[in-house]
């Protein structure tokens, strides 16, 4: 079946989700983060994004986690984040546009959310304009906390 029928076709029979956790050099991860970065590049917020993760990366004793989603055998979405000392800090969360309102970004918040029994509080980075994330967040009980403002 090809990418466009399966992203097509996700409302009609049952579908198999899959969630895993990758490698940050795996190839479904590197080819869904393209997608994402292409829908989000133009969208307000995303140099201080890339800052953000990268200040993350190298926070001593960070713990990273990648995870992917896949509908059918296709890769539709990812979580990127790390474990700091005791808090789970998701810097992106992606579901492909066809595939959102089926529960994958649920399933992706709550692995990331499991990934370390030591984490205690989860924070997500979600970037101006990106309410669908936002009302993932608020309604797994998350609310808003915080927005940066500065130059761009």
């Amino acid at each position: 079946m090809s990418r466009e029928v399966a992203l097509a076709t996700h409302l009609v029979g049952p579908l198999s989700f899959n969630i895993f956790a990758v490698t940050e050099t795996d190839e479904k991860l590197s080819s869904i983060k393209k997608t994402a970065e292409a829908s989000l590049s133009a969208q307000r917020g995303a140099t201080s994004w890339s800052f953000l993760t990268s200040l993350l990366r190298n926070t001593a004793g960070s713990t990273p986690f990648n995870f992917v989603s896949e509908v059918d055998g296709i890769t539709v979405g990812f979580a990127l984040g790390y474990i700091i000392d005791t808090r789970c800090i998701i810097t992106s969360l992606f579901v492909e546009e066809k595939c959102r309102s089926l529960g994958i970004g649920k399933l992706l918040l709550t692995c990331a959310q499991q990934f370390d029994a030591a984490a205690k509080e989860t924070l997500v980075c979600v970037l101006p304009g990106q309410r669908e994330l936002k009302n993932l967040c608020e309604q797994a009980g998350l609310p808003a906390q915080l927005i940066f403002a500065g130059t761009p």
